[in-house]
């Protein structure tokens, strides 16, 4: 019996190849490679990274630095537990820092919530925003009173990012993390986020002298899909800096980021987890460097 023809075989091999290519797909992930020591972005020209995704093969990893104006949601908590904190001070000169450490050309906007969510500034431009948020008669709207709708605040400031959405939009909780009014779980929330790509932020204030035991599970899921999404948890009481350094560091997280590029072997259905990690050239991990990512990525 005679095998397949040379021709026969070249046409099979080109026809399994172009079925292989076919079923890859191309993704990336924004992450922030920041140097420990003093927490500014590392050198990513010098790292070489590897990224893994369950249950598929990875291929083609490149990474790239970028740094470009964000659509930054700054979501402000003006419920009653952050005025029987004391906080409202703290959490509206964060705000104001916050909007006078961004670039100009950055587009920000307001959503303040207690047990209902509103979105008082649409996105400006920072000086435009900065304006708006300090005139008299907005700052005494500011009224701190009612529960807290976080989880909601936050998916609402997702989904009017996703109507156009544009790489680096990013959403900045400034709040103690306590959640006691929403309609929608923190699952919701971080299924909406990775979604869309977008980055959760949080600065996390004082908590109320009196908190509510149930507050405690809230504010862990909070910081658990801060994390998830690849964003950073900043601590308004850890050490002596000011609200102008936490807001600095905010800013410069948001605005320099890690792109990472690669190729899947195959589409996914579901979300899958997702593992980066840094070496040197040397393929040693580099132990001065932390990386933040998101920890899946989605079916797109």
């Amino acid at each position: 019996m005679r095998g397949p023809s040379p021709i026969t075989s070249l046409v099979i091999c080109l026809f399994v190849s172009f079925i292989s290519h076919a079923q890859s797909t191309h993704d990336f992930v924004l992450c922030n490679a920041v140097d420990k020591s003093g927490g500014h972005p590392a050198a990513v020209d010098s790292l070489k990274f590897s990224v893994e995704v369950h249950g598929r093969t990875v291929s083609h990893v490149h990474a790239e630095r970028s740094q470009h104006p964000r659509r930054i949601f700054l979501v402000q908590d003006v419920s009653a537990s952050m005025r029987d904190s004391n906080a409202r001070q703290p959490s509206m000169q964060a705000v104001r820092d916050f909007a006078a450490s961004a670039s100009p050309e950055d587009k920000l906007a307001l959503v303040d919530f207690n047990d209902s969510y509103f979105l008082d500034i649409t996105p400006e431009s920072a000086p435009a925003f900065l304006e708006k948020y300090n005139d008299t008669e907005f700052q005494e709207g500011l009224r701190f009173f009612g529960g807290t709708a976080l989880f909601d605040a936050v998916i609402a400031s997702a989904s009017y990012l996703e109507k156009e959405p544009q790489e680096g939009d990013s959403v900045l909780v400034i709040s103690d993390g306590a959640d006691d009014a929403s309609k929608r779980n923190s699952e919701q929330m971080e299924k909406e986020l990775l979604k869309s790509k977008i980055r959760l932020y949080l600065l996390l204030l004082a908590q109320p002298k009196h908190p509510n035991p149930n507050d405690g599970r809230s504010r862990s899921q909070l910081m658990d899909v801060v994390r998830e999404t690849g964003g950073v948890v900043v601590k308004a009481d850890s050490g002596n800096a000011t609200t102008r350094k936490w807001a600095e560091t905010m800013h410069g997280l948001i605005e320099v980021e890690d792109r990472v590029d690669f190729d899947l072997d195959a589409p996914l259905r579901e979300p899958a987890r997702l593992e980066v990690s840094a070496s040197t050239p040397d393929g040693k991990r580099d132990k001065a460097v932390e990386i933040s990512c998101p920890r899946y990525v989605s079916s797109q």
